[in-house]
């Protein structure tokens, strides 16, 4: 039996009986959890790259007093810096959003998603699961489901098809993958595909990979988001892919459901910020596919510790946070949740200089309460380091810097703005043994 064969024979199959929508409701919530966990997992390893490799620069180590000293805290002004908006998040979420109205479809079944960039034609027989796709966009996830009949699933058939744009590691990306320092984006969730891999080009020359675990399928099209001439574009814009999650697509009667699949991937259509942009207006993306641009929350110092905290909105739930030097260079960078009342943090951060000498900085982040936080060193006075914070970010920051290279950081106790102790905590992230050379 040939491709057009098994093609026709799946678009002639039609289902007898409407399966329970509770049936679609719980495989949609195995398959959200599934898809949340693989995301949290691809984030995790982005995190640990960029903490491996957060130390570096040349610094000049100078000006080093007897005791620890601050540097004046500096807010960055709200007026040059473009307000941080949360997006909504493509992970679980606490509470659904209104529910959508129904996925519209011309009279020849063209279904369009001009913020993902595609269109496509819906396979003869297949049509838009509406209920599965509305829960979908409720929480917070605007994906498109297609099925035979436009059935949700149940427990007696679970043929269906996700399709909705997605951000791959660029060490994964279609057709061209690359290793190294681009391999690693702050903040930003991926998608990746499991199971026997194979790749391929459509007709138009996109790149194609699939992941095949037998009862389930992926595929990922190169799909890179477009942005105007001289518009700037989200770091994660040119690893978008436009993935296609297929389920039953094991046993014999699978093989009606990759060849159906199959034909989507040569024929789905790029629309929009899929295409190359010759000016005008953008259609831009669903909100909380990118991560945020980093917002420079604070900063202080002068010379070689001229510090600055930068921070964005992450693609799920967490927010990325960064110290390093006012020119760029990152000393430390990782992803944090909001914090609760009593949750603090603290990392130390050796900065290498040409003298082979090292000065030691220390950063730290509470919940919104922390008005100022104590310092406790070994041989020296305690310092008390004030907060500052900026609006969108549910967090208080602060910083010391520098600390002489013979003073251990012992501990950090924080205070709300009535001098009430809210945490104490002996424990610093980074380089916990200090920075003695």
């Amino acid at each position: 039996m040939n491709l057009e064969e098994l093609v026709r024979a799946a678009l002639a199959e039609e289902a007898k009986a409407e399966p329970d929508e509770t049936g679609a409701y719980d495989r949609f919530r195995r398959h959200r959890r599934r898809r949340a966990l693989a995301a949290a997992a691809s984030t995790g390893l982005g995190v640990a790259l960029v903490l491996a490799l957060a130390v570096g620069g040349a610094w000049v180590v100078r000006g080093l007093g007897r005791g620890a000293v601050t540097g004046p805290i500096t807010p960055a002004p709200a007026s040059t810096l473009a307000p941080t908006t949360a997006p909504a998040p493509r992970g679980p979420v606490e509470t659904t959003l209104p529910a959508p109205p129904p996925v519209p479809v011309s009279g020849a079944g063209v279904v369009r998603f001009p913020r993902q960039g595609f269109e496509l034609t819906l396979p003869r027989g297949w049509k838009v699961d509406q209920r599965t796709t509305r829960s979908y966009h409720q929480f917070g996830q605007p994906w498109l489901v297609i099925s035979p009949g436009g059935r949700p699933v149940s427990a007696t058939e679970d043929r269906r098809i996700t399709i909705h744009t997605a951000v791959t590691p660029p060490n994964e990306y279609p057709g061209k993958p690359i290793t190294g320092q681009d391999a690693t984006l702050g903040g930003q969730s991926f998608s990746t595909l499991s199971g026997r891999k194979s790749s391929g080009r459509r007709a138009d020359g996109r790149a194609f990979i699939s992941g095949d675990q037998g009862g389930v399928l992926g595929y990922m099209i190169a799909w890179p988001y477009r942005c105007d001439p001289g518009v700037p574009c989200p770091e994660a814009a040119r690893w978008r892919v436009l993935e296609l999650d297929v389920e039953g697509t094991g046993r014999q009667e699978g093989l009606k459901v990759r060849a159906v699949v199959r034909q989507l991937v040569e024929s789905i259509r790029p629309i929009t910020n899929a295409l190359p942009k010759a000016g005008g207006q953008s259609v831009p993306e669903e909100p909380g596919l990118f991560a945020d641009d980093p917002v420079v929350v604070g900063h202080g110092g002068e010379g070689d510790y001229a510090w600055e905290v930068r921070a964005r909105k992450g693609s799920g739930q967490d927010f990325w946070i960064e110290t390093g030097h006012q020119d760029g260079k990152l000393w430390y960078g990782g992803l944090y949740q909001k914090p609760s009342r009593e949750e603090q943090q603290a990392s130390i951060h050796c900065v290498p200089s040409r003298e082979r000498t090292t000065a030691a900085l220390v950063s730290g982040y509470g919940s919104e309460a922390v008005a100022k936080v104590v310092v406790e060193l070994e041989g020296r006075p305690s310092v008390e380091v004030p907060t500052f914070r900026r609006k969108g970010f549910p967090f208080a920051f602060w910083v010391l810097a520098p600390i002489p290279l013979d003073v251990m950081p012992l501990a950090f106790t924080s205070f709300d703005a009535g001098g009430q102790q809210i945490a104490r905590s002996t424990e610093f992230a980074g380089y916990p043994g200090g920075c003695r050379p």
